[in-house]
């Protein structure tokens, strides 16, 4: 049973990160691991993930180019 941790952002996305791997999966050479997955931790991380903020990032970046006037 390897560990996880899971991260929760304010856009309602999550993203998992493998904590630590089980015995087996430690001992098998591609880390494979067919146990249960065990969620150790869960993180509010009060952001926007990685990609709904380059997404609002570039929907500000365009909003911004419209306003400007044309020469």
């Amino acid at each position: 049973m390897c560990d996880w941790e899971e991260f929760l952002f304010t856009c309602n996305h999550s993203a998992l990160r493998l904590k630590s791997f089980c015995h087996f999966a430690r001992n098998d050479p591609f880390h494979q691991c067919y146990g249960v997955k065990v969620l150790r931790n869960s993180w509010q991380q009060g952001v926007l993930c990685d990609k709904c903020a380059a997404e609002r990032q570039a929907a500000l970046v365009k909003a911004a180019a419209a306003q400007r006037p044309v020469r």
